[in-house]
């Protein structure tokens, strides 16, 4: 049995075979991905931590779980290939020295304001107890992890500034958002779930609440899996986060405080009965449109694509982001990603989303299917807003026929290719973390 991979690439060979390939497999043809290097060994998984930004670079953090080796961040020029490394995470945030579990993530992506970058840190020491992944306890001679820091890059001068801890909670930040019209920061911090805003202007950080019950510490019924994505409301600088249990939050600008929403919520039938022991009713990633002035996510378990209204707080059902091999199959809960961005003009938006295996997938793998390619099978899936038109536009993989594994990010550069962090197999076995690119198959 040959693989869909070898197929591909004897077909690349092959124009002929190219030429007279059906139309129908057109959204099973591949989307040929180039690798990079940034020479960082430690590198390991990554989730969201890249962005294209307005000089045309790109700007990504590889993380480490390194007791002794923090997180590392990286600029990429597509003009000539160039990869600059800007700074060791722990050392700008004042930590060098410490001898504290370091700030081995960057969970976030990064904004843009008044010529510099911000962004935060979050821990990658855990310990495992009874099957749950809490804090990193420090082993002897280490301090406990000293808490997620705000840190900005200056465009110009590539000089660091360490904000601060973002929140009194000391957690790593997992969610990051920024109103760049007014220059406020908003996150939720990791394990206990708190969320925090910081003024840019003032310098001033301010803890607003918890609304994940005791987040990923917590035990019992008091146990939610924390939101990845807040978003922001350019219109009123609003900004809107959900939990597992389907609730939607509000963040009142002018009244500085958080609000339940009590117009609309996502515990939807579309969605499926899925508990707050997983991410429940919350949306995996969210982004806001210019397009529409709306918020549009995508349900963590379904990949349903919904749109959240700022003004009337009311929620409505798209379409399901998932591949078309995982719509076939009926199947939720297999293929989602925290991959999620829109064109340039803001009309398509595209998703990253792991494929259920198809028929020869089968054939091949037997049973086995499933778990063999969980973390591959990477698609790119976009929706045309105006048209209402989805699409399944192929899978990522590498010319020599090896995939991606685990994409878990997204970006758009300037130069119309997607970019993202991804763990990649090496020649001698062993894998690694680092940066990809791949070309829009719409253009």
């Amino acid at each position: 049995m040959i693989s869909f991979k070898t197929k591909f690439i004897l077909q690349t060979v092959c124009v002929v075979s190219l030429l007279t390939a059906p139309v129908y497999a057109l959204a099973d043809e591949a989307i040929i991905a180039k690798r990079y290097y940034s020479n960082f060994p430690q590198s390991k998984g990554n989730y969201n931590g890249i962005t294209a930004i307005s000089d045309g670079l790109i700007y990504y953090v590889l993380c480490s779980g390194d007791l002794d080796v923090g997180a590392q961040m990286y600029s990429f020029n597509p003009a000539n290939e160039q990869i600059k490394h800007l700074a060791d995470l722990t050392e700008a945030a004042g930590e060098k020295d410490l001898k504290a579990i370091p700030q081995g993530k960057s969970h976030v992506n990064f904004y843009e304001y008044e010529g510099k970058l911000y962004f935060a840190t979050h821990v990658d020491f855990y310990t495992h107890v009874d099957g749950k992944e809490i804090m990193g306890i420090p082993p002897a001679g280490y301090k406990p992890y000293q808490g997620g820091h705000i840190l900005s890059y200056d465009l110009k001068s590539g000089e660091l500034e360490d904000l601060g801890v973002a929140s009194s909670s000391k957690g790593g930040v997992i969610a990051l958002n920024m109103d760049t019209v007014r220059g406020r920061i908003y996150g939720i911090t990791w394990p206990s779930g708190d969320v925090f805003r910081y003024d840019v202007k003032k310098k001033e950080a301010k803890d607003l609440g918890k609304y994940f019950a005791d987040g990923e510490e917590g035990e019992g019924d008091r146990f939610q899996v924390l939101s990845r994505s807040l978003t922001v409301s350019q219109v009123n600088g609003g900004v809107f986060f959900n939990n597992a249990l389907g609730e939607i939050y509000e963040y009142i600008y002018d009244q500085d405080e958080i609000v339940k929403i009590e117009e609309d919520n996502l515990k939807k039938d579309y969605f499926g009965s899925v508990s707050s022991r997983s991410m429940g009713y919350q949306w995996r990633q969210s982004v806001w449109s210019e397009l529409d002035q709306k918020i549009y996510g995508v349900h963590n378990e379904s990949e349903y694509l919904f749109s959240l209204d700022p003004i009337t707080k009311k929620v409505e059902l798209i379409e399901r982001m998932a591949t078309q091999t995982s719509k076939n199959a009926g199947v939720n809960g297999y293929g989602f990603s925290l991959g999620l961005v829109f064109s340039h003009d803001n009309s398509t938006l595209f998703h990253i989303s792991h494929a259920y295996p198809n028929e020869e997938e089968f054939e091949e793998f037997g049973s086995a299917a499933v778990d063999h390619l969980r973390l591959k099978n990477h698609h790119i899936i976009s929706y045309n807003l105006p048209e209402q038109k989805y699409s399944d536009l192929g899978e990522i993989i590498f010319k020599d026929g090896s995939e991606p594994i685990h994409i878990n990010s997204l970006t758009l550069g300037l130069d119309g290719n997607f970019y993202a962090l991804a763990t990649i197999e090496l020649e001698d076995g062993s894998e690694t973390t680092d940066l990809i690119s791949f070309p829009n198959p719409l253009d």
